[in-house]
């Protein structure tokens, strides 16, 4: 507890001192508007591909492009900025140069921004004992398959989005199995990672992931399962570094009303992603869960673990010119 509240006192401290004013939010576009194209800067990036990054961002291609991993000028001078103002308070956790990258990709060069989700994250990690390492996060993603059979139905590259796609079933994630502390904290700790699959590379962190949610059946237990949720919203999705866009088929009056309900407490950034009403022909478990659940849950499964890995390829910080 103690930890906690020095914690918010570097937030109080930064809010003061180092605090930038916000920029206005990322155009996903301009991802495919520009393209470093000088033979001089070529001839450098053949030398080495990922030292020095330069503006515009670049357009990327396939899933191992490795411009996916590029940081612009600007960009760096935001993650090196966010690395020593976290790395200066002692009561904050140090974190990894790419999670540095991100929360600064997704707070655009705003420090009073970044740090404020640094700390709600650290907070997070602390009260579900989170140690956020690829192998508890494999462990966290398989116990959630179990808590929620058949929930998870495929993660992949797209290649005509240009990004990654989650699909899920929501009717399979039964907010009533969650029964004990113990079972709540293991939602809470999946989730987590789940945020972080989604977040592989700088390409993907500026885009977002787009998520299919199959809802048709849906039904909720207000009572309960708003609060969890809201839960989820505050302390996670709030503060987590990342966008994304959630595209919900098949949706009823309940689950209407829930949406609009979850776009009050859903941060700025995300409030215009969550859209419903989409429609499909048939349920999307049909066409994703095959040959048999087991396979395709266990498919999903491995390419969580392949994908956790690939921020691992990150260069330092520090090793950037």
């Amino acid at each position: 507890m103690e930890a906690i509240i020095r914690v918010e006192e570097c937030q109080e401290a930064v809010e003061s001192d180092r605090a930038r004013e916000p920029n206005e939010e990322f155009e996903e576009d301009s991802v495919e508007e520009s393209e470093a194209s000088s033979s001089s800067e070529s001839a450098s990036d053949e030398e080495d591909e990922t030292e020095r990054f330069e503006d515009p961002i670049p357009t990327v291609l396939g899933i191992d492009d490795p411009r996916r991993m590029q940081l612009t000028r600007e960009e760096l001078e935001w993650a090196r900025d966010v690395k020593e103002l976290i790395e200066g308070y002692p009561e904050l956790e140090n974190l990894s140069d790419f999670m540095y990258a991100q929360l600064a990709i997704i707070s655009r060069g705003d420090l009073e921004d970044a740090m404020r989700r640094a700390i709600g994250l650290q907070r997070f990690r602390q009260e579900y004992n989170i140690h956020d390492t690829q192998e508890a996060g494999i462990q966290c993603l398989q116990r959630m398959t179990q808590l929620f059979p058949r929930h998870l139905l495929s993660f992949s590259f797209s290649q005509i989005e240009g990004t990654y796609l989650l699909i899920h079933d929501l009717t399979k994630l039964d907010i009533d199995v969650l029964t004990t502390q113990a079972k709540v904290d293991s939602w809470m700790s999946a989730s987590y990672y789940l945020h972080t699959v989604q977040c592989p590379d700088l390409a993907t962190i500026r885009k977002g992931t787009i998520v299919l949610v199959e809802c048709d059946g849906m039904s909720v237990s207000f009572k309960k399962d708003f609060r969890l949720y809201q839960d989820m919203f505050s302390q996670l999705v709030a503060n987590y570094p990342f966008v994304g866009q959630m595209r919900c088929f098949h949706t009823n009056t309940v689950f209407n009303l829930l949406a609009s309900m979850f776009r009050k407490v859903l941060p700025s950034h995300l409030k215009n992603t969550l859209l419903t009403g989409m429609t499909f022909d048939g349920r999307l478990d049909t066409y994703y869960l095959v040959p048999d659940a087991e396979t395709a849950t266990n498919r999903v499964l491995l390419r969580f673990e392949e994908t956790l890995m690939r921020s691992t390829k990150f260069l330092a910080l520090s090793q950037v010119i």
